[in-house]
């Protein structure tokens, strides 16, 4: 059987936008790191998972560190992205998953 798609949406403030509801079989909303990983952990092996990184979440833990997470467990992704307004943030998240040969959904 083949997998189906989770798009996991990480952001502790911006909603997920509209348009993404329409080309995703699932479509979820992780406010926090914490909440990131639970998802991670539940759906990796039954879902193709695309990942959209915000940075700065609100707390200690941001984007970088679920990044780290999905390279430090061998987390199976589709691919990813990243939205966030923190440009050295960006440049940390794909340049890490990126040299762990992680695809980035804008170069596809």
């Amino acid at each position: 059987m083949k997998k189906q798609f989770l798009y996991i949406w990480l952001d502790d403030i911006r909603i997920v936008p509209i348009n993404i509801y329409k080309y995703y079989n699932k479509v979820l909303w992780a406010r926090n790191y914490k909440e990131a990983i639970n998802l991670l952990k539940k759906y990796y092996q039954k879902f193709n998972i695309i990942i959209d990184f915000d940075h700065d979440l609100g707390e200690e833990k941001t984007g970088y560190d679920v990044a780290k997470y999905i390279v430090e467990n061998k987390i199976i992704l589709f691919a990813f992205s990243v939205h966030s307004a923190n440009p050295v943030g960006i440049f940390n998240i794909t340049q890490l998953l990126q040299h762990y040969n992680y695809i980035n959904i804008w170069f596809l």
